[in-house]
């Protein structure tokens, strides 16, 4: 047997590239989707959420954790239609990730074209196999399975392998609100109700406003989606999901079914804190959450009520204290950043400070100067509590000398108020998370009119989003959790992609951006040499894919 040995030689292989000699080029990437499944079976994660995934099939030939693991290949994508789950899997990574015996995708040495083997789950095909399983049994095995079942999984089992696998972390903060889903106006979307929004999408009663009221207001026909998010740190998980008729109240819903499911999953102690708007104020189910389930709830309170009432007479005569300010943090810069990029950016701050300096201010009446706190203890005059609230009055102040009113009350007995008052500011996290999974992961784009299909939509969706924020946090880096999903392959790919160049028994291999500089400053017959050799290797890239049926 012989054996040749490759060894690193960087310089005298750089050097030989810059004139345009080199005998190969190879692209070594840790391709991000591939990294996601490899971590997810090496961990057994999938198998283990797969377990109790509902099915609607008596005879299951296609396993459970592949169905998993194909739907969240789509989304990793930003797919919602089962006919990309092809041209998904020829870019994707997620053949890499499985088992060869299963599938595999190669460059064939002899004809330098791609090939893609599929083994597949059955011998039932007699033509060629372009994937391990087709679009339609992705679709069958999401359609045919009730929409409760779906909710029911992602609620219950889903959540004891997050707890499992320490997905909740001590702190305990929880977040919950309710958003609407817009879909086409077609009846035909089971479930849908058709409402009136203003221009900031809030609903409003149509008869109860004025002709000029109604040019600004539209028509959609929409759900209502009630979701529980945890704030892990920086990341974020989302422990519980409901899909409703857009004109339902989120209120019973949420408490009764969403966070009672959650508490008999996983237990006492998770939560710690819920943040919830005042869309979720009510006495009766607060107290529960203290008294039968031992978390404090964080909420603001409604101008009408009574208790908003007392709390600001009784603090009329209290003391007043300032909100610290948070001193600005400055932007970090990149380790990598080179040097003439951190001039130019320098010379950008200098240039926008300047005209911030030169600009009209603000009206006064939108200038804010302080805000200052009162808290309050123990109030029992909402009939509708069962236990005391700890209110927390707050005032913005402006600088035309009027002030803005607000308060929060929270269950919790001992908390600060500054506590109180950097926690709820943590609340509009979920806000943020309704506009990514909306712009950027396609939540609200169902093609599908079945409610079945729409709620498995969902709940794979979240579970896509979570899983991805479990990587961040175990494997990357924390700081990428708030990215769109196109950032963030772009920030993970800048770090991971790297280009090897061959010359005879010798290599070098450098980060893409790297090559692609050495590219650009490469002149003469060193750039048309190396130019052509890029073309042959990009040709061969661009050949049809064979799907050959192994044996």
């Amino acid at each position: 047997m012989e054996l040749t040995f490759v060894e690193y030689h960087p310089q005298r292989v750089l050097a030989a590239f810059r004139q345009g000699d080199f005998d190969a080029l190879e692209i070594l990437g840790q391709a991000d989707e591939r990294d996601f499944f490899e971590r997810c079976f090496k961990e057994r994660l999938l198998v283990r959420l797969a377990q109790e995934m509902p099915s609607a099939r008596k005879k299951e030939e296609v396993p459970r954790w592949f169905i998993l693991a194909a739907n969240l290949s789509l989304k990793l994508h930003q797919e919602n239609s089962f006919l990309a789950f092809e041209r998904v899997v020829r870019c994707g990574g997620l053949l890499a990730a499985l088992p060869p015996e299963l599938a595999s995708k190669h460059l064939d040495p002899k004809t330098q074209r791609w090939v893609l083997c599929c083994q597949g789950f059955n011998d039932k095909n007699s033509y060629q196999r372009q994937t391990p399983c087709d679009q339609d049994t992705l679709r069958k095995a999401l359609k045919d399975v009730e929409a409760a079942q779906w909710l029911q999984w992602f609620n219950s089992h889903v959540q004891t392998v997050f707890q499992q696998y320490g997905f909740f972390d001590p702190a305990g903060i929880f977040v919950g609100d309710a958003s609407y889903l817009f879909v086409p106006d077609n009846p035909a979307y089971e479930g849908s109700v058709v409402l009136w929004f203003d221009e900031h999408n809030h609903p409003v009663d149509y008869e109860q406003l004025s002709l000029e009221q109604r040019k600004k207001i539209h028509r959609e026909r929409c759900y209502k989606w009630v979701s529980l998010l945890h704030l892990r740190g920086g990341c974020f998980v989302y422990a519980g999901a409901l899909l409703l008729p857009g004109n339902a109240h989120e209120v019973g819903p949420f408490y009764d079914e969403l966070l009672a499911s959650f508490v008999a999953t996983v237990g006492k102690g998770v939560i710690k804190w819920l943040i919830l708007d005042r869309g979720f104020i009510d006495g009766q189910r607060i107290s529960r959450c203290k008294q039968q389930w031992d978390l404090d709830v964080l909420i603001s309170i409604k101008k009408k009520m009574d208790i908003w009432t007392d709390a600001w007479g009784l603090a009329a005569h209290e003391q007043w204290q300032p909100v610290p300010e948070a001193a600005p943090v400055p932007k970090p810069v990149p380790a990598q950043r080179p040097e003439h990029l951190r001039r130019q950016e320098a010379k950008r701050q200098q240039t926008l400070a300047g005209r911030r300096a030169q600009a009209a201010p603000p009206p006064p009446a939108e200038v804010r100067t302080h805000t200052d706190f009162c808290a309050l203890k123990d109030f029992k005059s909402w009939t509708a509590a069962t236990v005391p609230l700890h209110v927390v009055c707050l005032r913005e102040h402006y600088a035309d000398g009027h002030h803005d009113c607000w308060a929060l009350m929270t269950t919790h007995s001992s908390a600060p108020a500054l506590q109180c008052i950097g926690l709820y500011s943590r609340r509009t996290a979920i806000e943020e998370r309704h506009r990514q999974l909306k712009c950027f992961y396609d939540l609200a784009h169902f093609r599908s009119r079945s409610f079945n299909a729409i709620c498995a939509q969902m709940v794979m969706i979240l579970l896509t989003y979570t899983l991805r924020q479990w990587q961040l946090w175990k494997f990357l880096e924390e700081a990428l959790a708030t990215l769109t999903p196109e950032q963030l392959v772009q920030q993970i790919n800048l770090h991971q992609q790297w280009v090897v160049i061959y010359l005879g028994h010798a290599y070098t291999q450098m980060p893409l951006l790297t090559f692609t500089r050495e590219v650009l400053q490469l002149e003469g017959l060193a750039r048309e040499k190396t130019l052509k050799k890029i073309r042959a290797l990009e040709q061969t890239l661009l050949e049809p894919v064979i799907n050959p049926r192994p044996a």
